[in-house]
């Protein structure tokens, strides 16, 4: 397990039998990119494939910034012949990847556990 913690922003990476959740809580904007740009690319270098869920229940808010680190991560793993998707997705981020069209970029799934459970074939 792997923790980053910075005002308005914390990361816990857990590793389950092939796939990496990265729990997010807190403000993922320009202020907190640098530890969520590093919390997602420890997640997506530790499997090959990598298959990563992220969890973004905890977050409060999200601005450009960091809707391109999630990007990044994305386009990291896919390279990789992987996977990223997402989960417990709260209403108002619903609305933020919907109004970017983000929605047919990311996949999203309602928990952590149903995420998994895809990536890992189950």
């Amino acid at each position: 397990m792997n923790q980053a913690r910075r005002t308005g922003f914390s990361s816990v990476i857990t590793r389950h039998d092939g796939a990496t959740v990265v729990n997010l809580a807190g403000e993922l904007d320009i202020a907190t990119a640098a530890d969520l740009r590093q919390a997602l690319t420890d997640a997506v270098s530790g499997d090959e494939p990598p298959r990563v869920v992220i969890h973004l229940e905890g977050v409060d808010f999200c601005d450009s910034t960091g809707l391109s680190v999630l990007i990044s991560a994305l386009n990291g793993a896919e390279a990789a012949g992987g996977r990223v998707l997402l989960s417990g997705v709260r209403a108002r981020m619903t609305r933020l990847f919907t109004m970017t069209g983000l929605t047919k970029r990311f996949e999203i799934r309602d928990t952590a556990d149903d995420a998994v459970q895809e990536l890992l074939g189950g």
